[in-house]
């Protein structure tokens, strides 16, 4: 049983004190009532430049801009569980969380360093489908681990228009308990090992069977140039 948990939540909502952000929040009180130690990432307090699709973190483990997202990266490679919020825009997370999952960069992706990770992905929309769907979707680069997997623990989007009239969340109890018990859930995943067999697993197959070799193949005949620090990471892990 995993004793010392971090959780970090990821909020992308421009609003501080949006229903989002207090719907996250309310997520990590509930993580740090389960003996987490939690962190929060709020994407509107860091410079962040977007993406030039250079693909030098692949061969340096770090991507050249110089900005806040290096800091952020650490956090996010440290932590045990990430839970995810963003508001929905048009049926799609917002372009600050956009720019999130792009700096993270092909490096992560190539090196599975959110592999063992658990998500969780919180959305809010005057649509209760669409909250649902942006949810869902936040949690989509968690279920692509080439070399090693990640786990999902669950999801929540809530519509905050009721009858015509928008709804702060500090009037919505419901979804504030189901946050904080997303919260709990995501940390007692981390605690207890949990490791959901089935969840994903076709595309688990497809990654194994089809993916992973030719990944693997690619990073090995690179592996003195261009993805370097690919090989490095994944060798250092006993991935490859």
């Amino acid at each position: 049983m995993k004793k010392d948990i971090k959780i970090v939540a990821v909020i992308s909502s421009p609003n501080f004190n949006g229903n989002t952000a207090s719907l996250v929040r309310e997520a990590l009180n509930g993580a740090k009532k389960e003996g987490a130690s939690v962190t929060e990432i709020f994407l509107a307090n860091y410079n962040l430049e977007f993406c030039k699709g250079c693909l030098m973190c692949n061969a340096k483990g770090k991507c050249p801009i110089s900005d806040g997202f290096e800091e952020i990266r650490k956090l996010i490679y440290e932590a045990d569980g990430i839970i995810l919020g963003s508001p929905t825009y048009a049926l799609e997370y917002n372009a600050q969380m956009k720019c999130f999952f792009e700096r993270l960069g092909t490096y992560t992706l190539y090196s599975s360093l959110l592999g063992g990770k658990y998500v969780v992905g919180i959305s809010t929309s005057y649509n209760k489908n669409g909250a649902r769907k942006v949810a869902k979707k936040l949690t989509g680069v968690f279920k692509f681990g080439i070399f090693k997997r990640s786990y999902i623990s669950g999801t929540l989007g809530v519509h905050t228009m009721i009858n015509g009239v928008e709804k702060k969340i500090c009037e919505n109890t419901d979804a504030l308990n189901k946050a904080n018990k997303l919260g709990r859930k995501v940390t007692q995943d981390i605690k207890y090992n949990n490791r959901y067999p089935f969840q994903n697993v076709i595309m688990r197959l497809v990654t194994a069977i089809y993916l992973k070799p030719i990944f693997k193949k690619f990073i090995l005949e690179n592996k003195e140039g261009k993805e370097r620090a690919s090989y490095s990471s994944l060798h250092e892990r006993g991935l490859i």
